[in-house]
């Protein structure tokens, strides 16, 4: 009995272990770019959100202009 509970231990912790991998695996890196800093008239620092396609033909960011909260 004690061998089947190290068993499954071992086995459980195997199974965790590679679930974390496969996820740490299928999560890009994001890369920041630092081009100049963009400051609403509030002060706050505008960030924009970009995404390549990909296929290396562009990237598309999300418009911020209008995001600030009046």
């Amino acid at each position: 009995m004690a061998t089947d509970r190290y068993t499954k231990a071992v086995l459980t912790i195997i199974a965790l272990s590679l679930s974390i991998i496969a996820l740490q695996l299928s999560i890009r890196d994001a890369h920041a770019q630092a081009q100049g800093f963009k400051f609403a008239q509030s002060g706050a620092l505008i960030v924009s959100i970009c995404d390549s396609k990909g296929n290396g033909v562009g990237v598309y960011c999300a418009e911020v202009d209008k995001l600030e909260r009046k």
